[in-house]
């Protein structure tokens, strides 16, 4: 689960993907049939992975999301 927190979107993503590729790495070596999510908030999934720069990101590397409310503490999409 990442926050996304910091002032820069930008350099919350960079260290998110760079989380996300080092687990993707290992689990396809421990537990290759898994499948791995980022988890990240409403307002991340609206803000920065809505933009193009984020789709981009998303689509070039892959990344499965999970988006939860903060608030409801719920999981409200699943993003293969």
């Amino acid at each position: 689960m990442k926050s996304f927190l910091s002032p820069s979107p930008v350099n919350d993503l960079q260290e998110a993907v760079g989380q996300y590729e080092v687990y993707r790495s290992v689990l396809k070596e421990l537990q290759p049939k898994r499948q791995l999510y980022l988890a990240v908030p409403k307002r991340v999934y609206e803000g920065i992975f809505s933009e193009r720069f984020g789709q981009l990101i998303l689509n070039s590397i892959g990344i499965s999301l999970i988006v939860f409310d903060e608030q409801l503490e719920r999981i409200i999409r699943w993003i293969s």
